[in-house]
């Protein structure tokens, strides 16, 4: 029961975190449920594997909720949405198979560097200055869109993310607003955690791991309906506070955010 109700306040704080940075809550799931997986003795071996799966799938959901809530406030740049989710897709997928390739140690290096260096981009805000110097730094035309797409959906399964930590930055060194990025970027979180989710349960079936009751693959079911039903009901708030928040605060809160979570997943 303890247990319920823990994936159940989890599951608020990635609604909140999904509405408000468009990143999912992922960020904040897989450190989380690192810890609890270890706690509940699952098998040392797969716990990586089945925090990322597991954040993967429950933050399918909340992506769609926030997807929705920023659509209507038509803050979703829908003409690269399509060709971006192409390329996300496949990434997820082969994303989903290298990861299962790595120890815990390694997947754990992986999510921590990534985490900090895009939290350290969006506080100093170097792509956004070198994008208003110039606009044609990165290429959004829709033939190079889907390669975009691709290398986001390859490194969000892996970290077990929706994409919102790297497809924002994209967004702005494109040209757009950080709100622009957001909405955006929740919306395209939707085809990369579909996509790695079936990519972990799939390959976790596959190497015949020792998984626990509840779990298809690398995706552990009682925490996903858990996670899902709570985050659902406060991805809509997340949405309202990023529009009530100055553009400089919701950037610098997001990069201090991203930080002490990576930190936080190398130390657990």
């Amino acid at each position: 029961m303890i247990e319920i109700l823990i994936y159940l306040l989890l599951g608020a704080c990635t609604g909140l975190l999904a509405g408000m940075f468009g990143i999912g809550g992922g960020s904040i799931l897989v450190p989380s449920l690192i810890f609890i997986f270890y706690g509940m003795d699952f098998d040392s071996s797969i716990i990586v594997l089945m925090a990322i799966g597991t954040s993967l799938a429950s933050i399918l959901f909340s992506a769609i909720s926030s997807a929705l809530s920023h659509h209507n406030k038509k803050s979703v740049e829908w003409s690269l949405v399509i060709p971006l989710s192409m390329g996300m897709i496949l990434g997820a997928l082969v994303g989903a198979r290298y990861a299962s390739t790595l120890s815990n140690n390694n997947l754990k290096w992986i999510i921590t560097i990534f985490l900090i260096g895009i939290g350290i981009e969006m506080i100093s805000g170097f792509t956004q200055t070198l994008a208003k110097k110039d606009k044609g730094m990165i290429s959004l035309a829709k033939p190079v869109v889907p390669l975009h797409g691709s290398w986001i959906g390859f490194l969000s399964s892996i970290i077990g993310i929706g994409g919102g930590s790297f497809t924002t930055p994209l967004m702005i060194a494109g040209g757009y607003n950080i709100r622009k990025g957001i909405g955006t970027a929740a919306a395209c979180g939707v085809p990369i955690a579909a996509a790695g989710a079936i990519g972990y349960m799939y390959y976790g079936q596959m190497a015949e791991a020792n998984l626990p009751t509840g779990a298809v693959g690398y995706v552990f079911w009682p925490a996903v309906i858990s996670i899902s039903l709570a985050s659902i009901f406060t991805a809509k708030l997340g949405a309202n506070i990023s529009h009530s928040i100055s553009e400089k605060a919701l950037k610098f809160s997001f990069g201090v955010f991203l930080i002490m979570v990576g930190i936080l997943v190398i130390v657990n």
